[in-house]
């Protein structure tokens, strides 16, 4: 049994699982990453860079964030 059954399995069982970072989830970093494309291209770049910085911070300290607070 791989673990995405093993998830599964838990998930019918009702078992709850707690994300620790939801802002590393592949639709959360893309949300970001458009919203900085957008900005690139209305020549905000102080703006955007600001954005990936942040962003990056995030994702380095993903320990640091709990997803019930943000």
């Amino acid at each position: 049994m791989g673990l995405r059954d093993t998830v599964k399995e838990w998930l019918k069982e009702g078992k709850e699982i707690k994300v620790k970072s939801p802002l590393c989830s592949k639709r959360l970093v893309v949300k970001n990453l458009k919203q900085i494309l957008e900005l690139l291209e209305q020549d905000s770049t102080y703006v955007a860079k600001q954005r990936i910085g942040f962003l990056i911070d995030e994702i380095e300290n993903t320990d640091n964030l709990d997803g019930g607070k943000l």
